[in-house]
């Protein structure tokens, strides 16, 4: 008698097995793509931070204004741009121009007193809307940077660099002719921002 076409059940079953494995590595590949995925736009949006984070510190620094700064007592500081080191970090503090005064807005001044300095792994910008804040003066906190390991600026004078302005050794320095930031964020560390300071008249 001739066979009857179909399938066994042992072929079934093998069948069946090889489209479950199939099933499990193509699951495995698509799990992995997009763990990828997400970790590839996770460093392109730290990237993106990074970079404006840098950007707009590159913008304060270039829009420095000859004023002296004057701290909460009214007692004009040590030049017209002034760091020092706090631990292995800096801090970084002067006046720049720029500010954006919207229509509208009741009178305001164009200057802007800013701070950078790091906390808690996070590289913050703090700012006042006037030259001269005092103890009742707002200041507002943005934070430009997580996951920051380190922060360190540089000052050079024409000769020689430092890591404190102004320098011990030249009280009277209003400013250096640039600076030197330098970051480690989390997979990236070693990043360097040089800066050329624009040259203020007394």
């Amino acid at each position: 008698m001739r066979r009857q076409g179909g399938f066994t059940l042992v072929e079934l079953l093998i069948a069946i097995g090889i489209m479950a494995l199939l099933g499990a590595m193509a699951s495995a590949m698509l799990n992995g793509a997009l763990s990828n995925q997400e970790q590839v736009a996770k460093r392109q949006y730290q990237l993106e931070r990074l970079a404006l984070a840098l950007q707009m510190m590159r913008r304060d620094l270039e829009q420095l204004t000859p004023r002296i700064p004057r701290d909460e007592q009214g007692d004009a500081m040590g030049a017209r741009i002034v760091a020092e080191q706090i631990g292995e970090d800096s801090e970084l503090e002067f006046v720049h121009g720029g500010r954006r005064v919207l229509p509208g807005q009741r009178l305001a001044s164009t200057l802007e007193r800013v701070q950078y300095r790091l906390e808690d792994g996070q590289l913050q910008r703090h700012s006042a809307g006037v030259a001269d804040p005092t103890q009742n003066s707002p200041w507002q906190k943005r934070v430009m940077l997580e996951g920051v390991d380190r922060f360190v600026v540089s000052f050079y004078d024409g000769s020689r660099w430092t890591n404190f302005w102004p320098p011990s050794t030249q009280l009277n320095a209003l400013q250096p002719k640039g600076l030197r930031v330098e970051l480690d964020v989390g997979p990236w560390p070693g990043i360097e921002m040089n800066v050329v300071l624009p040259e203020l008249v007394p």
